[in-house]
């Protein structure tokens, strides 16, 4: 009796033991990298938008192998981007495979078209297939040039791009953008940036920002633009600043920085503080009797002096976008939305009109923690 009730026991366990019916391997699977979108300039092919896909090449990974391309680089013509993958695939031997897909990188002439930005901002945050936090890169010219680079190195571009996005620890010169994040700029303030590429002979250079207003391009921020903005956000892990003490350059490296907002009503105005602190040390200066590093008079002309060098270029910056653009790149009216919803209620509306006029201050607080190994 108890041998068939072991039996019965066994068949019914391996109803519960189900598979994977619709399972793929790893190598029958293409992991796409990094895509590409621009928009198509022959007239000799139909579709609106041309596609650039990279992925790695696995057999160059093998000892020995004489397989010398890291990397597949393939382009197609499509009517809408997300038809572009489907279509593709009739010319492979494998299925596309996003979910480790690291950036998108979008053509300018592309982002000169807010409608079908929106199209494909919308496609992009409704498909399953893409992760929402890849990062988003701007291409000063054509993505696909950007993506069809050969580096010395012979790297995946795709992965190249995104070590490159978050090595943070080098240089404020351009700031990590990921999908997510530059939505719920756009949604909120109308505003948001976004790392330019620019591309080179055999390299190509990620310098500074692209400035997205209502999902087009309006203008560009240098790399020291960038940097004072990360600043006044709080965002620099490490930089480099210079000044002049007399005839001498005074290169401070930041360590440290922190940055708050706070705002003030008052009657019908809107005023604001952004206040910054530093922390650093010297890199470079030229030792002489007067500009002695361990004098506590020379410091405290150095720290004044990177404090009035902060000020005055974000105060540019900041006047840029106020008058130039119109648009709050700053994250005052994220600010407002968070931490006083009642006023936010009442002028979110018409942000675009009221940030112009509001009072912005800054304020900046350096200090030189060290001067170096030289005494």
């Amino acid at each position: 009796m108890k041998k068939y009730l072991m039996i019965v026991f066994i068949i019914l366990i391996t109803t519960l033991l189900t598979g994977c019916w619709d399972v793929a391997e790893i190598n029958e699977r293409i992991f796409v990298t990094a895509i590409g979108i621009d928009l198509n300039e022959d007239p000799n092919v139909e579709g609106e938008y041309l596609m650039t896909y990279v992925y790695p090449n696995i057999a160059s990974i093998k000892e020995n192998s004489s397989q010398k391309e890291a990397k597949f680089v393939k382009m197609t013509v499509a009517k809408s981007p997300f038809y572009g993958s489907r279509q593709l695939t009739t010319r492979l031997d494998k299925p596309l495979y996003f979910k480790h897909t690291k950036v998108i990188v979008i053509g300018e002439d592309l982002l000169k078209e807010p409608d079908k930005i929106k199209e494909i901002f919308d496609g992009l945050g409704r498909d399953p297939r893409i992760n929402r936090k890849v990062k988003i890169v701007v291409a000063q010219g054509k993505a696909k040039d950007i993506l069809s680079v050969k580096t010395e190195q012979e790297l995946v571009i795709g992965g190249y791009l995104n070590s490159m996005l978050q090595n943070k620890k080098v240089s404020a010169r351009f700031t990590e953008q990921n999908f997510s994040d530059l939505i719920k700029d756009l949604q909120i303030s109308k505003v948001s940036t976004a790392p330019r590429a620019v591309p080179k002979k055999d390299e190509f250079k990620l310098s500074g920002a692209a400035i997205l207003k209502d999902y087009k391009l309006i203008g560009w921020l240098g790399e020291m633009e960038n940097s004072f903005l990360a600043l006044s956000k709080g965002e620099v892990v490490s930089d480099i600043i210079n000044t002049y003490y007399e005839d001498t350059i005074i290169s401070y490296i930041i360590s440290n920085n922190i940055a708050n907002k706070n705002v003030y009503l008052d009657k019908d105005n809107i005023n604001v503080d952004i206040n910054i602190y530093t922390e650093g040390y010297l890199q470079e200066y030229k030792y002489e009797e007067d500009t002695n590093a361990f004098d506590e008079e020379f410091l405290q002309t150095v720290e004044n002096r990177l404090e009035n060098e902060i000020e005055e270029n974000l105060g540019k910056i900041i006047d840029m976008f106020q008058n130039k653009y119109r648009s709050d790149a700053l994250g005052i009216g994220e600010h407002i939305s968070k931490f006083h919803h009642r006023v936010w209620k009442d002028i979110g509306g018409n942000w675009e009109e009221i940030f112009p006029t509001i009072n912005i201050n800054v304020n900046a607080d350096v200090k030189v923690r060290r001067t170096g190994l030289t005494k």
